[in-house]
């Protein structure tokens, strides 16, 4: 088993779900220094680090948090693959570009290999839209040319041309409560306009750059009452952000539209999470990233995403940010898995980069 593929089980062993990343951060932070790079962390938590070399700035970001599933992530290495035994998340989104980072830094230290100034970005709660990313002081950054993110499932060489904005609702849905079998006429109920609302919306997939989704819908309560209370949670995805903002609205009118018929109330919150960003394939920040992948034998893709990233966040605000695929596969389920094989051609891409 090559190096990287040690130091990715090195640390998929550390839990670090989103808002409980201190133990990855403090691994990462002493592995870094141990290189010999300058490395801080801010209030939020994510991590820097900078290695000098010659020329233009560039940087490498990932993120340290995973999802829930990967807790505990029980790992099996077969067949030159590794996944768990299904009952957990691996955690290779994010982990494995971490671990394809650490062993390029290795090598370029080891071997004294001319290199670019490096910055290393290792971001907090990228998975519970990109909280650690939105509360980088973008000064830190200042001195970056353009980035490389590496957080995206699919073949190597896949590379992200445009990302979705990403709007959150949640609405409380207020009814009366009355006795379901006495008088439930005298009731309003919270679940029947709840499910009123999610019955005219328009749902998943809208159409090739917007989605939207209810993912949550919390009544508890008995059968023998006319429950007075509803929780829901939406969300909506689009690369136009004239899209996000109809589908939106849309959701909004169809949660009040059912609170009036029924003569409830719908208390609703909308946060706007990230913006889209687009990336112009003739820009520098790709003309390179392209050179390096056909350099290394791999196949050359592009193609928007509607999974967000931390380049949304470095996009709006002015950082050229390119996102890679890393070749996991299955991310955020049971099935996660990702090949030796990929590993080590994504340790290669990294190498690339960071050594042009």
């Amino acid at each position: 088993m090559n190096s990287v593929a040690k130091t990715f089980l090195e640390l998929v062993a550390i839990n670090s779900v989103s808002r409980h990343e201190e133990a990855i951060g403090k691994n990462l932070f002493e592995r870094l220094q141990k290189l010999g790079l300058s490395t801080e962390q801010d209030e939020a938590g994510n991590l820097f680090a900078y290695l000098a070399g010659e020329g233009e700035t560039i940087m490498l970001n990932a993120h340290m948090d995973t999802v829930p599933p990967a807790e505990n992530a029980k790992v099996i290495v077969s067949q030159g693959i590794i996944k768990t035994d299904n009952t957990t998340a691996l955690g290779a989104d994010d982990k494995a570009a971490l671990a394809a980072i650490l062993t390029v830094l290795e090598r370029i230290r080891e071997n004294d290999i001319a290199h670019p100034n490096l910055l290393i970005v290792c971001t907090v709660s990228e998975e519970i839209s990109l909280v650690g990313a939105s509360q980088i002081d973008m000064d830190k950054l200042s001195k970056v040319t353009y980035g490389y993110t590496f957080d995206a499932s699919g073949p190597l060489g896949t590379c992200i041309t445009a990302g979705p904005g990403h709007d959150k609702i949640q609405a409380t849905f207020k009814g009366k409560a009355s006795h379901a079998g006495f008088s439930p006429e005298l009731g309003i109920s919270a679940i029947q306009m709840g499910a009123e609302a999610i019955a005219c919306m328009h749902l998943l997939k809208i159409d090739s750059e917007t989605t939207a989704n209810v993912g949550s819908f919390l009544a508890p309560g008995c059968t023998n009452i006319v429950n007075d209370t509803a929780y829901l949670a939406f969300e909506a995805r689009s690369l136009n952000a004239q899209k996000l903002e109809q589908q939106t609205n849309h959701m909004i009118s169809c949660l009040q539209k059912a609170a009036d018929t029924y003569g409830g109330t719908v208390d609703i919150q909308l946060d706007h999470m990230y913006g889209s960003y687009s990336v112009p394939t003739d820009a520098p920040v790709f003309q390179y990233l392209r050179d390096t992948i056909k350099k290394i034998g791999l196949p050359y893709r592009e193609q928007p995403t509607l999974g967000g990233s931390d380049a949304n966040i470095f996009n709006q605000k002015g950082l050229p940010t390119v996102v890679c695929s890393i070749g996991y596969k299955n991310p955020h389920t049971l099935y996660e898995e990702i090949s030796l094989e990929d590993l080590d051609k994504l340790e290669q891409l990294v190498f690339g980069l960071a050594t042009r």
